[in-house]
């Protein structure tokens, strides 16, 4: 017998038939505020850890606003506006405001995804910059963390007299979560910064997701922004529907540690084993634009598979691979390619992306379902090409077995899977 099961795919979602015996597993559904705008101006009114951002506005000369860029789906526009108005209660002017896109390495937004990510009117009034990590002219040197990680950031950040952060707190698969910090590193480091930061110890080998408290990734990056100066948060937390349940502002590890705390209301799944086949996706657009981003949902899924299991990926990706590509094609075997990371660590062509797919390919069998990858392309990096979402799912049962545990995660990006070995 069978069930059908719908997965989100782009701005869509797609049907499959898995058999009834699967487990479908969707993150806990807190229920969305009523009204994100009064939401995110009750957190604005009751910060945690510090002043009302329009005290810490008082006095200063100018001020720098981070968002997040068009592959993490922040309510940017709704922040900046209660920003804006806090500080013009502090007797901040307009001009004396930058908003800088925490791009980290990923490409520039475009004047089109800009006016997405905040709306015509805030784009054509804000001057709005996008962070570029190999613009040293545009980088200041903030000096090194204690475990020598040297610190470059983008130069508006840096020098600033208020610093302001916004973003979205969800489970990351390298940080443990996102949010906080996490908009200045790596959202506004430079690539010297980047390279050694997530790189091989500092990275942490195995899927990190919901692993805060010794997790080097994230403490280091905690590190980053304490030196480069951090005044003021303002994070969300949504539910698998997209859906703002509690925003947090205040000071940016009190706030964020907050936000965490309700975010692992929603996304920790506790699991009675460990299964032979998982389907992933990584929740629909923007987090299945390519397969750079899409890879993520593999890391949750390599945390719940038995030995010699099948990962099916369903994304749409229909911006193609990544820059990584290339990483994965010239090697003879995913081992090769956790070796090179090993030795070269990270660069700017997303060498941690192939090291992350590799780590998976080298363990499991991975079936890509997907309408931006031509399959030439999928086989030439170790995985295995389906032409549908249901294609993959026979090919993975005839792979293992008709009888194989199956887990489905719907939205497994912003899952954080604990295995409770209780039935």
């Amino acid at each position: 017998m069978f069930m059908m099961v719908q997965l989100p795919y782009g701005r869509k979602f797609v049907d499959i038939d898995v058999p009834d015996t699967a487990n479908v597993v969707y993150p806990q559904e807190l229920p969305a505020v009523a009204d994100p705008h009064s939401e995110i101006r009750r957190a604005m009114e009751h910060p945690i850890g510090c002043l009302p951002l329009r005290q810490l506005a008082v006095g200063k000369s100018d001020v720098v606003v981070v968002i997040n860029d068009i592959t993490r789906p922040a309510p940017s526009r709704l922040m900046l506006k209660e920003i804006l108005i806090e500080l013009e209660a502090g007797g901040i002017r307009e001009d004396a405001i930058n908003v800088v896109i925490a791009c980290g390495n990923h490409r520039a937004n475009t004047l089109e995804e800009i006016q997405e990510m905040v709306g015509s009117e805030l784009s054509s009034r804000l001057r709005i910059l996008n962070h570029d990590c190999e613009d040293e002219e545009n980088l200041t040197f903030c000096g090194e963390t204690d475990r020598g990680l040297p610190v470059w950031v983008n130069s508006l950040v840096a020098h600033a007299s208020l610093k302001i952060l916004t973003g979205l707190i969800t489970p990351h698969h390298s940080a443990g979560y996102s949010g906080g910090r996490k908009s200045i590193m790596p959202g506004v480091a430079g690539i010297k910064t980047l390279k050694r930061h997530h790189s091989l110890p500092t990275r942490p080998y195995q899927p990190a997701s919901g692993w805060m408290n010794g997790n080097p990734f994230h403490e280091e990056a905690v590190k980053v922004a304490r030196r480069v100066g951090v005044d003021f948060i303002l994070n969300v937390v949504k539910n698998a529907s997209g859906d703002i349940v509690k925003a947090v502002a205040g000071e940016m590890e009190a706030a964020h540690e907050h936000g965490v705390a309700i975010c692992e209301e929603s996304w920790v799944i506790r699991l009675p084993q460990k299964y032979d086949i998982v389907i992933a996706t990584p929740g629909g657009h923007p987090r299945d634009v390519n397969l750079h981003q899409a890879q993520k949902a593999m890391s949750t899924a390599e945390t719940l598979l038995n030995d010699d299991g099948v990962i099916i990926l369903v994304a749409e990706c229909l911006e193609g691979i990544g820059k990584f590509v290339d990483w994965l094609k010239q090697a003879e075997t995913p081992r090769e390619v956790i070796e090179r990371f090993r030795r070269e660590g990270f660069t700017r062509e997303q060498s941690s992306k192939a090291f992350m797919c590799a780590r998976a390919l080298d363990k499991y069998t991975v079936i890509v379902s997907c309408s931006g990858i031509e399959k030439s392309d999928l086989e030439q990096m170790f995985f295995r090409y389906a032409p549908s979402p249901q294609a993959a799912v026979e090919d993975a049962l005839a792979l293992k077995n008709p009888h194989s545990s199956i887990l489905v995660l719907p939205y497994a990006v912003d899952c954080v899977p604990t295995i409770t070995g209780v039935g």
